[in-house]
Protein backbone atom coordinates (compact mmCIF):
# COMPACT_ATOMS: atom_id res chain seq x y z
CA UNK A 1 0.00 0.00 0.00
CA UNK A 2 1.63 3.48 -0.81
CA UNK A 3 2.08 5.88 2.10
CA UNK A 4 0.30 9.17 1.81
CA UNK A 5 2.18 12.07 3.69
CA UNK A 6 0.91 15.18 4.98
CA UNK A 7 3.25 18.25 6.06
CA UNK A 8 2.75 19.60 9.03
CA UNK A 9 -0.18 21.37 10.01
CA UNK A 10 -1.70 20.14 6.84
CA UNK A 11 -5.25 18.40 6.80
CA UNK A 12 -6.24 15.23 5.47
CA UNK A 13 -8.98 15.73 2.76
CA UNK A 14 -12.09 13.87 3.08
CA UNK A 15 -11.77 12.27 0.08
CA UNK A 16 -8.11 11.14 0.24
CA UNK A 17 -9.75 9.32 3.76
CA UNK A 18 -12.46 7.64 1.93
CA UNK A 19 -9.92 6.41 -0.95
CA UNK A 20 -7.57 4.99 2.19
CA UNK A 21 -10.58 3.60 4.12
CA UNK A 22 -11.99 2.00 1.10
CA UNK A 23 -8.90 0.47 -0.28
CA UNK A 24 -7.91 -1.02 3.56
CA UNK A 25 -11.73 -2.31 3.24
CA UNK A 26 -11.04 -4.11 -0.24
CA UNK A 27 -7.75 -5.40 0.81
CA UNK A 28 -9.16 -7.02 4.13
CA UNK A 29 -11.68 -8.92 1.82
CA UNK A 30 -9.71 -9.96 -0.45
CA UNK A 31 -7.30 -11.85 1.87
CA UNK A 32 -11.02 -13.10 3.34
CA UNK A 33 -11.14 -16.86 2.22
CA UNK A 34 -14.54 -18.47 2.93
CA UNK A 35 -16.33 -18.04 -0.67
CA UNK A 36 -12.98 -19.46 -2.28
CA UNK A 37 -11.94 -21.98 0.33
CA UNK A 38 -12.78 -25.78 0.23
CA UNK A 39 -11.69 -28.79 2.25
CA UNK A 40 -10.84 -31.93 0.49
CA UNK A 41 -12.53 -34.71 1.20
CA UNK A 42 -9.01 -36.60 2.14
CA UNK A 43 -8.47 -34.98 5.29
CA UNK A 44 -9.69 -37.31 7.82
CA UNK A 45 -11.85 -33.98 9.66
CA UNK A 46 -13.70 -32.59 6.69
CA UNK A 47 -16.83 -33.23 7.98
CA UNK A 48 -16.36 -31.75 11.33
CA UNK A 49 -14.37 -28.85 9.53
CA UNK A 50 -17.50 -28.19 6.82
CA UNK A 51 -19.83 -28.04 10.17
CA UNK A 52 -17.62 -25.51 11.57
CA UNK A 53 -16.12 -23.56 8.63
CA UNK A 54 -18.14 -21.60 5.74
CA UNK A 55 -16.46 -23.38 3.50
CA UNK A 56 -16.73 -25.78 0.12
CA UNK A 57 -16.12 -29.79 -0.34
CA UNK A 58 -13.28 -30.99 -2.75
CA UNK A 59 -14.83 -34.27 -3.61
CA UNK A 60 -11.90 -36.70 -3.81
CA UNK A 61 -14.32 -39.90 -3.82
CA UNK A 62 -13.69 -40.08 -7.41
CA UNK A 63 -9.79 -40.33 -7.59
CA UNK A 64 -10.00 -43.85 -8.03
CA UNK A 65 -11.88 -44.36 -11.52
CA UNK A 66 -13.48 -47.86 -10.21
CA UNK A 67 -15.15 -45.81 -7.28
CA UNK A 68 -17.77 -44.36 -10.26
CA UNK A 69 -18.81 -47.99 -10.61
CA UNK A 70 -21.12 -50.43 -8.76
CA UNK A 71 -21.67 -50.05 -5.42
CA UNK A 72 -18.49 -48.07 -4.50
CA UNK A 73 -20.72 -45.53 -6.84
CA UNK A 74 -23.70 -46.17 -4.74
CA UNK A 75 -21.78 -45.45 -1.53
CA UNK A 76 -20.40 -42.34 -3.02
CA UNK A 77 -23.13 -41.00 -3.99
CA UNK A 78 -24.88 -41.34 -0.16
CA UNK A 79 -21.30 -39.67 0.94
CA UNK A 80 -22.00 -36.52 -1.37
CA UNK A 81 -25.31 -35.98 -0.64
CA UNK A 82 -24.70 -35.48 2.96
CA UNK A 83 -21.76 -33.39 2.23
CA UNK A 84 -24.04 -30.84 0.48
CA UNK A 85 -25.87 -29.84 3.30
CA UNK A 86 -22.91 -28.47 4.67
CA UNK A 87 -20.40 -26.79 1.86
CA UNK A 88 -21.52 -23.71 0.08
CA UNK A 89 -20.42 -25.72 -3.10
CA UNK A 90 -18.28 -28.49 -4.29
CA UNK A 91 -15.69 -29.04 -6.82
CA UNK A 92 -14.55 -32.69 -7.77
CA UNK A 93 -11.34 -33.93 -8.19
CA UNK A 94 -11.44 -36.42 -11.44
CA UNK A 95 -9.73 -40.05 -11.53
CA UNK A 96 -5.60 -40.29 -12.35
CA UNK A 97 -4.89 -43.37 -11.90
CA UNK A 98 -3.03 -44.87 -14.84
CA UNK A 99 -4.65 -42.10 -17.10
CA UNK A 100 -2.60 -39.92 -19.34
CA UNK A 101 -3.60 -37.27 -21.49
CA UNK A 102 -0.62 -37.03 -23.90
CA UNK A 103 -0.61 -41.19 -23.90
CA UNK A 104 1.67 -42.65 -26.91
CA UNK A 105 -1.04 -45.49 -27.09
CA UNK A 106 -4.04 -44.37 -28.86
CA UNK A 107 -6.12 -47.59 -26.28
CA UNK A 108 -4.46 -45.48 -23.46
CA UNK A 109 -5.64 -41.73 -24.83
CA UNK A 110 -9.30 -43.18 -25.04
CA UNK A 111 -9.50 -45.06 -21.99
CA UNK A 112 -8.14 -41.32 -20.27
CA UNK A 113 -10.96 -39.29 -22.12
CA UNK A 114 -13.75 -42.35 -21.08
CA UNK A 115 -12.85 -41.78 -17.78
CA UNK A 116 -12.76 -38.43 -17.61
CA UNK A 117 -16.13 -37.90 -19.26
CA UNK A 118 -17.45 -40.40 -16.74
CA UNK A 119 -16.43 -37.87 -14.01
CA UNK A 120 -17.53 -34.60 -16.00
CA UNK A 121 -21.10 -36.72 -16.17
CA UNK A 122 -20.88 -37.69 -11.84
CA UNK A 123 -19.95 -33.57 -11.30
CA UNK A 124 -22.91 -32.61 -13.44
CA UNK A 125 -25.06 -35.04 -11.26
CA UNK A 126 -24.45 -33.32 -8.60
CA UNK A 127 -24.53 -29.63 -9.93
CA UNK A 128 -21.22 -29.29 -10.14
CA UNK A 129 -19.14 -27.43 -12.46
CA UNK A 130 -15.09 -27.25 -11.91
CA UNK A 131 -13.32 -30.51 -12.24
CA UNK A 132 -9.56 -31.21 -11.08
CA UNK A 133 -7.71 -32.99 -13.53
CA UNK A 134 -3.82 -34.23 -13.02
CA UNK A 135 -1.49 -33.26 -15.99
CA UNK A 136 -0.52 -36.37 -16.24
CA UNK A 137 3.31 -35.63 -17.52
CA UNK A 138 5.96 -38.64 -16.53
CA UNK A 139 9.42 -38.08 -16.89
CA UNK A 140 11.25 -39.67 -19.23
CA UNK A 141 8.09 -41.39 -20.89
CA UNK A 142 7.45 -38.02 -22.46
CA UNK A 143 9.04 -35.48 -24.30
CA UNK A 144 8.06 -31.94 -22.85
CA UNK A 145 7.25 -30.64 -26.28
CA UNK A 146 5.41 -34.23 -26.62
CA UNK A 147 3.06 -33.68 -23.91
CA UNK A 148 2.41 -29.80 -24.29
CA UNK A 149 1.20 -30.14 -27.73
CA UNK A 150 -0.84 -33.59 -26.94
CA UNK A 151 -2.46 -32.13 -23.96
CA UNK A 152 -3.40 -29.24 -25.47
CA UNK A 153 -5.34 -31.24 -28.50
CA UNK A 154 -6.81 -33.99 -25.33
CA UNK A 155 -8.02 -30.89 -23.37
CA UNK A 156 -9.66 -29.14 -26.33
CA UNK A 157 -11.61 -32.33 -27.62
CA UNK A 158 -12.17 -32.81 -24.08
CA UNK A 159 -13.75 -29.79 -23.23
CA UNK A 160 -15.70 -29.41 -26.94
CA UNK A 161 -18.74 -30.52 -25.92
CA UNK A 162 -19.13 -29.62 -22.50
CA UNK A 163 -21.55 -26.92 -20.75
CA UNK A 164 -20.47 -23.43 -21.10
CA UNK A 165 -20.45 -23.17 -17.22
CA UNK A 166 -18.25 -26.08 -17.01
CA UNK A 167 -14.39 -25.62 -16.03
CA UNK A 168 -11.45 -27.60 -15.62
CA UNK A 169 -8.08 -26.36 -13.73
CA UNK A 170 -4.93 -28.77 -15.06
CA UNK A 171 -3.06 -29.96 -11.53
CA UNK A 172 0.92 -30.07 -11.50
CA UNK A 173 2.03 -33.28 -10.26
CA UNK A 174 5.22 -35.08 -11.28
CA UNK A 175 5.66 -31.67 -13.73
CA UNK A 176 9.45 -30.80 -12.59
CA UNK A 177 8.70 -27.17 -13.60
CA UNK A 178 5.74 -24.58 -14.70
CA UNK A 179 6.99 -23.40 -17.64
CA UNK A 180 5.59 -26.39 -19.94
CA UNK A 181 2.25 -26.32 -18.80
CA UNK A 182 2.55 -22.32 -19.33
CA UNK A 183 3.30 -23.01 -22.72
CA UNK A 184 0.50 -25.40 -22.89
CA UNK A 185 -1.91 -22.40 -21.51
CA UNK A 186 -0.31 -20.11 -24.63
CA UNK A 187 -1.49 -22.58 -27.19
CA UNK A 188 -5.28 -23.62 -25.54
CA UNK A 189 -7.73 -21.20 -26.48
CA UNK A 190 -10.89 -22.44 -24.21
CA UNK A 191 -10.75 -19.93 -21.59
CA UNK A 192 -12.90 -22.94 -19.59
CA UNK A 193 -9.42 -24.74 -19.20
CA UNK A 194 -6.98 -23.72 -16.42
CA UNK A 195 -4.72 -24.53 -13.88
CA UNK A 196 -4.27 -25.78 -10.67
CA UNK A 197 -1.03 -24.97 -8.54
CA UNK A 198 -0.77 -27.66 -5.93
CA UNK A 199 1.66 -26.48 -3.50
CA UNK A 200 2.94 -29.68 -2.17
CA UNK A 201 3.92 -31.21 -5.63
CA UNK A 202 6.19 -28.36 -6.73
CA UNK A 203 7.84 -28.27 -2.89
CA UNK A 204 8.37 -32.17 -3.02
CA UNK A 205 9.29 -32.20 -7.07
CA UNK A 206 10.60 -29.29 -8.56
CA UNK A 207 14.44 -27.30 -7.78
CA UNK A 208 12.11 -24.42 -8.51
CA UNK A 209 10.73 -22.10 -5.71
CA UNK A 210 7.02 -22.79 -5.35
CA UNK A 211 7.02 -18.49 -5.72
CA UNK A 212 7.88 -18.82 -8.61
CA UNK A 213 5.66 -21.19 -9.70
CA UNK A 214 2.79 -18.72 -8.53
CA UNK A 215 4.45 -16.05 -10.50
CA UNK A 216 4.50 -17.90 -13.77
CA UNK A 217 1.66 -19.41 -13.41
CA UNK A 218 -1.01 -16.78 -12.21
CA UNK A 219 -2.32 -15.39 -15.86
CA UNK A 220 -3.63 -19.28 -15.47
CA UNK A 221 -4.84 -20.12 -12.22
CA UNK A 222 -8.19 -20.60 -11.97
CA UNK A 223 -7.40 -23.30 -8.32
CA UNK A 224 -4.84 -24.49 -5.58
CA UNK A 225 -3.96 -27.04 -3.64
CA UNK A 226 -2.59 -25.95 -0.71
CA UNK A 227 -0.78 -28.34 1.61
CA UNK A 228 3.28 -28.39 2.81
CA UNK A 229 5.92 -30.60 3.32
CA UNK A 230 9.84 -30.51 4.24
CA UNK A 231 10.98 -31.67 0.23
CA UNK A 232 11.28 -35.15 0.83
CA UNK A 233 7.86 -36.48 -0.35
CA UNK A 234 4.10 -35.45 -0.86
CA UNK A 235 2.67 -35.44 2.79
CA UNK A 236 0.07 -33.40 2.66
CA UNK A 237 1.22 -31.76 5.88
CA UNK A 238 -0.15 -28.99 7.58
CA UNK A 239 0.50 -25.61 6.13
CA UNK A 240 3.04 -24.52 8.69
CA UNK A 241 4.87 -27.63 8.30
CA UNK A 242 7.19 -27.62 5.96
CA UNK A 243 9.71 -25.65 3.76
CA UNK A 244 6.90 -23.03 2.01
CA UNK A 245 5.78 -20.38 4.11
CA UNK A 246 2.26 -20.20 3.66
CA UNK A 247 1.34 -16.89 4.91
CA UNK A 248 3.88 -15.05 2.66
CA UNK A 249 2.68 -17.34 -0.52
CA UNK A 250 -1.06 -16.83 0.56
CA UNK A 251 -0.57 -12.96 0.41
CA UNK A 252 1.13 -13.25 -2.74
CA UNK A 253 -1.40 -15.49 -4.32
CA UNK A 254 -3.75 -13.06 -3.66
CA UNK A 255 -2.27 -10.19 -4.87
CA UNK A 256 -1.35 -12.23 -8.03
CA UNK A 257 -4.84 -14.10 -8.79
CA UNK A 258 -7.96 -13.52 -10.18
CA UNK A 259 -10.95 -12.75 -7.47
CA UNK A 260 -12.28 -16.69 -9.03
CA UNK A 261 -8.82 -18.87 -8.15
CA UNK A 262 -10.13 -20.80 -5.58
CA UNK A 263 -8.03 -22.91 -3.14
CA UNK A 264 -8.71 -26.57 -1.81
CA UNK A 265 -6.68 -27.05 2.15
CA UNK A 266 -5.42 -30.74 1.04
CA UNK A 267 -3.96 -31.68 4.60
CA UNK A 268 -4.16 -35.18 6.16
CA UNK A 269 -6.36 -33.75 8.57
CA UNK A 270 -7.06 -30.36 8.51
CA UNK A 271 -7.89 -29.22 11.72
CA UNK A 272 -4.91 -26.99 12.59
CA UNK A 273 -4.47 -25.90 9.62
CA UNK A 274 -7.80 -24.24 9.51
CA UNK A 275 -7.40 -22.86 12.90
CA UNK A 276 -4.22 -20.95 11.09
CA UNK A 277 -6.26 -19.53 8.33
CA UNK A 278 -8.76 -17.91 10.71
CA UNK A 279 -6.23 -17.08 13.26
CA UNK A 280 -4.29 -14.98 10.64
CA UNK A 281 -7.46 -13.71 9.36
CA UNK A 282 -7.81 -15.41 6.00
CA UNK A 283 -11.04 -17.17 6.84
CA UNK A 284 -13.57 -16.38 9.14
CA UNK A 285 -13.32 -18.12 12.97
CA UNK A 286 -16.85 -20.28 12.15
CA UNK A 287 -20.50 -19.98 10.91
CA UNK A 288 -21.11 -17.74 14.06
CA UNK A 289 -19.15 -15.33 13.10
CA UNK A 290 -21.27 -13.38 10.26
CA UNK A 291 -20.18 -15.66 6.92
CA UNK A 292 -23.40 -15.45 4.50
CA UNK A 293 -24.07 -18.31 2.63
Amino acid sequence: MNTILFKAGESCKPNIIETVVKYRTMKDNNRNLNKRLYIATMCSRHRDILREYDIGAELDQFCTASNMEGEARSSANVEIQELQADAHSMILHAPFNELFPAAIDPGARKLAMRRFNEASEAAASFGITKMVVHSGYVPFVYFKEWHRDRSVEFWEEFMADKPEDFRIVIENVLDDEPYMMVEMMEQISDPRIRLCLDTGHALCVSKIPVTEWLRATAPYLGHMHIHNNDGTGDLHSDVTDGLLDMEKFLEEALELCRQDTTFTLETLEGTESMKWLADKGFIQADRNTGASR
